[in-house]
Formats: structure tokens, C-alpha cells, sequence
């Protein structure tokens, strides 16, 4: 006898969380085809755009081992990889990015220490 009724009430749970998932789904169809359905709707975000020029970044990576400084005050392995995160800043952030003198990155970096002790 009680497996009778526990079989009967197994179904009609499962059936009942189905139909849960029906709705949520029904309703994000919904939500999906009202934004798709309005013309008025306008979107700024390019990604490809956006792809297109990070890949002018991409240069000739060299290997030498002679740091640059920059206005961040982090230090780049070489000129190529400087030139590199240039190019990424100024796309990503619009942030302009110079050399500078290594005595200013190291004290950039004097600061930092200075505030983890």
C-alpha cells in the first residue's frame, strides 16, 4: 500500500517542478522577445569593435630583459611590452601612458612597502 501512494506523489512532484521550470523559461521568452521586439531599444557595446583594435596592440615581442618605467609606476620587462600596455590602456581605460625615469618607479614602490608594515 505505501508504495502505491509513493510512487503517485514522486510523479506529481516531478511534474509539478517541470512545470516550474516551464514557467521560468516561458517567462524569460517573454522578456527576451519584448526587448527583441522593440526597435526603440538602443545598445552602445561593440565587442568586436572593441576586438579589432586590441589586435593593432599586438606587435613584435622581443625577449630582451631592459626595464621601462612608466607613469603607472610599474615597471615593463621592455620597450615592446610597454608599448603593448600602452596600447591596451589607452583602449580599455583611455588612460595615457609615458616612460619615465626608473628612480620614480622605485619610489613608487618604496610607497607601496611603506603602507604593508
Amino acid at each position: 500500500m505505501m508504495k502505491v501512494l509513493v510512487v503517485p506523489v514522486i510523479a506529481a512532484l516531478s511534474a509539478f517542478s517541470i512545470s516550474i521550470e516551464a514557467l521560468e523559461r516561458d517567462k524569460q521568452l517573454e522578456v527576451v522577445a519584448t526587448v527583441h521586439s522593440n526597435y526603440h531599444l538602443l545598445t552602445r557595446y561593440d565587442d568586436e569593435a572593441k576586438d579589432r583594435l586590441e589586435i593593432k596592440c599586438f606587435d613584435n615581442f622581443t625577449l630582451d630583459d631592459n626595464p621601462i618605467c612608466a607613469s603607472n609606476g610599474q615597471m615593463y620587462t621592455n620597450l615592446s611590452m610597454f608599448n603593448y600596455r600602452k596600447c591596451m590602456l589607452k583602449i580599455q581605460e583611455g588612460t595615457e601612458l609615458e616612460m619615465k625615469d626608473v628612480e620614480f618607479c622605485k619610489s613608487q614602490i618604496r610607497e607601496e612597502l611603506e603602507h604593508v608594515e
